[in-house]
């Protein structure tokens, strides 16, 4: 422990007896880290998923035994034996999962509806039975989209017949009701797709007959723009459904002998301006002394970017 405090501190020399004190340089690079690392985090944002189940397989069979889930949701086989086993469905209803060891898994999305019976291969007494509900499945692809481009929404309902309707409904971050805004004809094996383009992080359904997908939100982020005006003097802008003015950008520098990002100043937006509705561009000029051709970005962090949005940066420019 001694060891790892020794690292922050310094050792200074007074009279016949040495003093330590905090490295102020040890300091400011772990500082730096905790930076880079925080950033990193806001900036990754997880893609939506389906919902998973999970059964349990033990000495006695499998936990539970009966499990119901909606179409297009996964469920996860975990060994919890000491023993091996193997998932075999009924009449090859669903592919055959391989031999799992203690502690293995074995997932499989079910894109069909129905009952599907199913047994361990290693011992036929262990049953278990999934019933997968009718219904129509949504997926968003990316999971993250750019103020102004749009989302492709897509999925498949559980009849696989062509020529059925499917309805999108959206509802937007602080709305409490949701929206319909698209509406799609399945084609072959039921697949449908059709394209959104929200205005801010938004919760998308479909429907299908009586029947709703799980809900998933697609993330949204504003437009960050950093811009050299002339020797020193910048300019930045947030551009999104709202006003960021009174919240901040994080400029930064790259420092190439430590290949990492450097905090240089936080930019507060300190005027907006209309766009095409309901576009709101949010902007500051600013100055700052670096050296020339030093790469710059700005981030507008999740803190920053509040509820509605996720985090953004910029794109790198020459100073």
């Amino acid at each position: 422990m001694f060891g790892e405090c020794k690292d922050t501190l310094k050792s200074i020399r007074n009279g016949d007896q040495t003093e330590w004190r905090p490295n102020r340089r040890v300091f400011m690079m772990r500082r730096l880290l905790g930076t880079t690392f925080a950033v990193a985090a806001v900036l990754a944002v997880a893609p939506a998923l389906s919902a998973t189940k999970t059964v349990d397989i033990t000495q006695a069979g499998f936990t539970p035994s009966k499990v119901t889930i909606d179409y297009g949701d996964t469920v996860t086989w975990t060994n919890k034996d000491t023993a091996n086993h193997q998932v075999l469905a009924d009449q090859g209803a669903f592919p055959t999962s391989p031999v799992l060891q203690p502690n293995q898994t074995y997932s499989y999305t079910f894109t069909k509806s129905g009952n599907f019976g199913y047994r361990d291969a290693l011992n036929t007494r262990r049953r278990g039975t999934i019933t997968v509900r009718t219904g129509v499945s949504l997926t968003a692809a990316p999971p993250v989209v750019a103020y102004g481009q749009s989302v492709t929404l897509s999925g498949a309902v559980s009849s696989r017949a062509s020529g059925e309707t499917v309805t999108v409904d959206a509802m937007e971050c602080g709305k409490t009701a949701f929206t319909k805004v698209a509406t799609a004809t399945t084609v072959a094996n039921g697949a449908w797709t059709s394209t959104a383009k929200p205005a801010m992080n938004t919760i998308y359904r479909a429907n299908w007959k009586n029947t709703k997908s799980a809900q998933l939100t697609e993330k949204v982020s504003p437009v960050v723009r950093l811009k050299r005006v002339r020797a020193h003097r910048f300019s930045t802008s947030v551009t999104a459904a709202q006003s960021f003015v009174g919240k901040y950008v994080v400029l930064q520098r790259y420092v190439r002998a430590r290949r990492a990002w450097k905090t240089v100043k936080r930019v507060t937006l300190r005027s907006v301006k209309p766009g095409a509705a309901p576009t709101m561009i949010s902007s500051a000029a600013f100055g700052t002394r670096v050296a020339r051709r030093t790469s710059l970005r700005a981030l507008l962090t999740q803190a920053q970017a509040g509820t509605c949005y996720a985090p953004a940066r910029s794109r790198t420019i020459k100073a």
